[in-house]
C-alpha cells in the first residue's frame, strides 16, 4: 500500500474511533436518564446499571444509521465525514472506494489529493464532544440523585432542561384535509406564509418548538398543543378568513417568538343551473303534443343530480290542485362539473284546459352534505281561452300568479318541508319555515286587507269566542237590516285568517304538524266563506281614503321640530389597525419597536379584515420582513408607504366646500343692511 493511501486509511480509523466515542457516550447518557427513571420508581441499582451497559452496547453497536456493523464500512465512514463539511467535495467518498492493491494515474492523483485532508481538519473538529459530556454529566447528576431524592430531583431536571434555552418556533408543518366530499387532495404545507383551504377543511398544525408549551390562536379563539414527543400538534375547521397564530411559551408562560399565518377559506360555490330551452313563458290556446326542453348545470367541484320539474295547477279560487312531476330528461355528463339535458316534454299527458297553468324549473345539486338544490328561473305555461292573448295589450290586472299566494300552495310547500325534515340540518329547517310564514303572512295580508283591514277585536280572539265585536255590530246594523250578512261568510273568514296567524306563528317557531293543521283549518274555513252563500270581498281596485290613526302611521309634517342626540360614528377598527402598524413599522429604522410588536400589530390588522387581499399581501410582507435577520432602511420605507397608502385608501374624505369670498361679503352686506332698515 503506497503511502498516501495508507495516510488516507489511518484518518479514517481516527475518524471511527471518534465516532464509537461519540456513540458510548450517547448510549451512557440515554442509559443514565432511562436509569434515573428507574431510580426515581424504585428500582435496584443492579437493574440500573443492567440497563446502562445495554444502552451503551445499542449505541455503539447500530449507530447512526442503526445498522449493525457500521464500523466495518471506510466509504460509509467517510460519508459520515463529507456529511460535517462541505469542503471535499465527495473527495474522501471516492478516495475510500478506490483499491488498495492496484495503482493508476487516477488513483494516484486522487489518493494524493486526499491525503491532505488530514492537514486540514482533525475528527475532533469534525466531531466535537463537548455538548455530550456535559449532557451526560448531567445525566449522570441525576442517576446520583434519584438514588437520594428521586421525585424532587426529576422535576429539577426538567426545569433545568426547559429553562436551559428561549422559547422559539423551529419549524411548522400545516396538513390540509379537504371535506370527503370534495374528492380533492390533502395537501402538506411546509412554514407557509399563507393557508388555502376549501370550506370546513380540517387543519392539522405539527410544530417543532424549544419551549414548556405552544398556543395556537385563531378568529375562534386560542388553544394549547398537544405535546408528543419534540412536537406539538393540533387542529380546528377551516371556516371562515382569518389567520393562525403560533406561539412557543416556557413553563412560568413567559411568550417566546411568534408565528404568524395567513388563512384563506374558499367557500364551495352553489351549483348554477340554466333552462336554456324553452327559457320563457308561454301561452297556449290550443296545446301542444311535445315540446322540446334543455338544461345546463356547472359547479365548482362536482354535480350530484340534474332534473327538469313541473307543477301543475288547475282550478279556480282556493279550490286548487297541484300535480308536481319530473320531466325525463337525458343528462350528458362532460365532466363532473358541467352537465347538460336535452328531453322531449310530453304536454299531451296533463290534460291542460284553458285556465289551467304549468309552472317548470330546473333543478340542480351538489354533493355538499346538507345543502339545498338550487333552482333555476321559474317560466310558465298557461292555457288561455281563444283571443285571450290580445288582451295583453290594455292594462289589466294580470293574476299570473294566483298560485303563490294560494292557502293550498302553503299547505303544499308545508308537507314537502315535512318530507325533507329527516334530511335536512335543523338551521336549514329553521330558515325554511320561516320564508314559509312569511308567505303565509302575505296570504292572510290579501284577506285582510279586502276586509278592509281590522276584523276582530283582540279581546274576543283572547277570549276564544267567534262573536263579533258589539260596537262593530252596531255600526253595521244597516247592513244586518238589509240582510247582507245573515251568512257566516264572515264568521268563516274570520275564523280563517286566525287560523293563518297561528300557522304563521307555527312556522315561525319552526314546529311543522302544528302549522301544517292550522294551514289546513283554515282552508276549511275558506272553502265553508267561498260556498254557495259565501261572503262577497270587495274588489281590490277600489279606491278609498286610508285612515291615517287606524294605519298608525301620520302625516311627515308631524314630525317637524323633532330632534334627537347626534350620531356619533363608530371608528374604523381597519384605520385603527393600519394607524398602529404604521408607526411600528416606522419605529423598526430608529429601533424604538420590537418584531414582536410589529408582529402583534400585523395581527390587528388581520383580525379587523382577515378577507381583504390588500391586508393579506401587507401583513405576509411584513411578517417576510419580521423573519429577516436585519431589515434594511429601504425595505421599512416600502413598508410605510405601503401600508400609508391602504390607510389613505380607508379614511372617509372630508366635503370639498369651496368657499366664495365675494359671495359671502355681498351675503353679510345684504344682511347688515336688513338689521338697520327702520320699519315703515
Amino acid at each position: 500500500m503506497w503511502p498516501e493511501a495508507l495516510a488516507v486509511d489511518r484518518f479514517l480509523a481516527r475518524v471511527r474511533r471518534r465516532m464509537l466515542l461519540l456513540r458510548a457516550v450517547e448510549g451512557a447518557a440515554a442509559g443514565c436518564v432511562l436509569g434515573a427513571m428507574l431510580g426515581a420508581l424504585g428500582g435496584p441499582l443492579p437493574l440500573v446499571a443492567l440497563i446502562v451497559a445495554l444502552a451503551v452496547a445499542l449505541r455503539v453497536t447500530l449507530g447512526d444509521r442503526w445498522r449493525l456493523g457500521w464500523w466495518t464500512s471506510m466509504p460509509a465512514i467517510a460519508r459520515q465525514v463529507e456529511r460535517r463539511t462541505t469542503r471535499f467535495r465527495n473527495l474522501l467518498v471516492t478516495a475510500a472506494e478506490l483499491p488498495r492493491d492496484t495503482r493508476s494515474y487516477v488513483n494516484d492523483a486522487v489518493m494524493k489529493r486526499a491525503a491532505a485532508i488530514p492537514d486540514t481538519v482533525t475528527p475532533r473538529e469534525l466531531f466535537p464532544v463537548g455538548r455530550l459530556i456535559g449532557a451526560l454529566g448531567l445525566s449522570l447528576v441525576m442517576l446520583v440523585a434519584s438514588r437520594v431524592r428521586p421525585i424532587a430531583i426529576v422535576d429539577l431536571a426538567d426545569r433545568l432542561l426547559e429553562s436551559a434555552s428561549t422559547p422559539a418556533i423551529r419549524n411548522v408543518v400545516v396538513h390540509v384535509s379537504p371535506p370527503a366530499y370534495s374528492g380533492l387532495r390533502a395537501a402538506t404545507l411546509t412554514n407557509p406564509s399563507r393557508i388555502e383551504a376549501l370550506a370546513n377543511s380540517r387543519i392539522e398544525v405539527d410544530v417543532e418548538a424549544v419551549g414548556a408549551t405552544v398556543r395556537m390562536e385563531t378568529l375562534a379563539g386560542a388553544q394549547d398543543l398537544t405535546r408528543s414527543g419534540d412536537s406539538f400538534r393540533g387542529g380546528f375547521v377551516a371556516t371562515s378568513d382569518g389567520f393562525v397564530a403560533i406561539e412557543a411559551r416556557d413553563s412560568a408562560g413567559t411568550p417566546g417568538t411568534r408565528s404568524l399565518v395567513g388563512l384563506t377559506v374558499i367557500e364551495d360555490r352553489q351549483p348554477r343551473v340554466t333552462l336554456t330551452s324553452p327559457g320563457r313563458d308561454l301561452f297556449f290556446s290550443s296545446v301542444p303534443a311535445e315540446l322540446p326542453v334543455a338544461v345546463s348545470a356547472d359547479d365548482d367541484l362536482e354535480l350530484s343530480t340534474l332534473q327538469l320539474r313541473y307543477t301543475a295547477v288547475s282550478g279556480s279560487g282556493e279550490r286548487f290542485t297541484f300535480v308536481e312531476r319530473d320531466v325525463p330528461i337525458t343528462v350528458a355528463r362532460a365532466n363532473a362539473r358541467s352537465w347538460t339535458a336535452r328531453g322531449t316534454w310530453n304536454l299531451g299527458q296533463l290534460d291542460l284546459a284553458p285556465g289551467d297553468l304549468v309552472v317548470y324549473r330546473a333543478i340542480a345539486a351538489d354533493r355538499r352534505p346538507g345543502a339545498s338544490p338550487v333552482e333555476s328561473e321559474s317560466y310558465v305555461i298557461e292555457v288561455v281561452t281563444p283571443g285571450a292573448i290580445a288582451a295583453e295589450g290594455f292594462a289589466a290586472d294580470d293574476q299570473r300568479d294566483r298560485y303563490a299566494v294560494s292557502q293550498q300552495m302553503v299547505i303544499l310547500k308545508t308537507e314537502r318541508l315535512i318530507a325533507r325534515r329527516a334530511s335536512l340540518v335543523s338551521d336549514s329547517v329553521i330558515e325554511e319555515a320561516r320564508l314559509l310564514a312569511a308567505e303565509q303572512r302575505q296570504v292572510r295580508a290579501e284577506f285582510v286587507f279586502m276586509m278592509g283591514g281590522e276584523v276582530e277585536d283582540l279581546a274576543a280572539e283572547a277570549a276564544g269566542t267567534l262573536e263579533l265585536n258589539e260596537t262593530a255590530e252596531a255600526e253595521a246594523e244597516g247592513d244586518l237590516l238589509a240582510g247582507r250578512q245573515q251568512n257566516r261568510g264572515r264568521i268563516e273568514m274570520m275564523r280563517a285568517i286566525r287560523a293563518m296567524s297561528r300557522a304563521s306563528t307555527a312556522l315561525t317557531e319552526a314546529s311543522l304538524d302544528q302549522a301544517l293543521r292550522d294551514e289546513r283549518t283554515a282552508l276549511d274555513n275558506l272553502m265553508r266563506a267561498f260556498s254557495r252563500s259565501r261572503f262577497i270581498l270587495r274588489a281590490l281596485t277600489q279606491r278609498e281614503r286610508i285612515d291615517l290613526e287606524r294605519r298608525l302611521s301620520g302625516s311627515l309634517s308631524l314630525t317637524g321640530g323633532l330632534s334627537g342626540p347626534a350620531i356619533e360614528p363608530a371608528p374604523d377598527p381597519r384605520v385603527a389597525s393600519l394607524r398602529r402598524l404604521v408607526s411600528e413599522v416606522a419605529a423598526l429604522s430608529t429601533g424604538d419597536s420590537s418584531r414582536a410588536n410589529v408582529t402583534n400589530a400585523a395581527l390587528a390588522l388581520l383580525r379587523a379584515d382577515p378577507s381583504s387581499e390588500p391586508v393579506r399581501r401587507i401583513v405576509d410582507r411584513v411578517q417576510v420582513a419580521s423573519r429577516a435577520g436585519r431589515i434594511p432602511s429601504a425595505t421599512v420605507d416600502s413598508l410605510v408607504r405601503q401600508v400609508s397608502a391602504l390607510l389613505d385608501r380607508f379614511l372617509a374624505r372630508a366635503p370639498n366646500v369651496s368657499a366664495d369670498l365675494d359671495a359671502s361679503a355681498l351675503e353679510g352686506t345684504l344682511r347688515d343692511a336688513a338689521r338697520r332698515r327702520v320699519p315703515e
